[in-house]
């Protein structure tokens, strides 16, 4: 298997923000500014739920791409797949689901636990090793040997 880099895995991840950036801005995940109460305190609770309601729609999003396709389309675009770190098989629905709590844990670590590509043997994040799977980059598999 030949693992995804940082950078690869970056590329994939801002080409993924794209879209996100499109749901969050485009699509109404929350009440409106005109039926929102005018009480701050009202107020504020509205807005603390929409703004976690926006953040988490595409990353549970990602993860349905994730249990359906193997992938995400950025990642899709670049020719990275996810599988699984041990077999090199698609990954689960299990591992999926395991891989979307822990994408939750590195953006609420600020995006920390994808650091961890930096420093481990299989280019892993935190969400990857959460769910014990692995990026791979298709293109260098599928490339002819010498």
């Amino acid at each position: 298997m030949h693992f995804a880099t940082y950078s690869q895995r970056a590329r994939a991840l801002f080409l993924d923000s794209i879209w996100w950036t499109v749901i969050v801005l485009f699509v109404p995940l929350g009440p409106s500014p005109e039926t929102m109460p005018l009480s701050p305190d009202a107020f504020a609770v509205s807005a603390v739920l929409w703004l976690l309601l926006a953040q988490c729609v595409p990353i549970i999003l990602t993860g349905i791409f994730w249990a359906v396709w193997g992938t995400t389309p950025g990642k899709r675009a670049l020719r990275l797949q996810i599988v699984d770190a041990d077999t090199g098989q698609s990954m689960t629905v299990n591992q999926a689901v395991l891989r979307t709590i822990g994408y939750l844990l590195t953006f609420a670590t600020c995006g920390a636990g994808f650091l961890w590509v930096l420093f481990t043997s299989r280019k892993q994040a935190l969400h990857d090793r959460i769910a014990n799977t692995v990026v791979i980059d298709t293109r260098s598999a599928s490339a002819p040997r010498a």
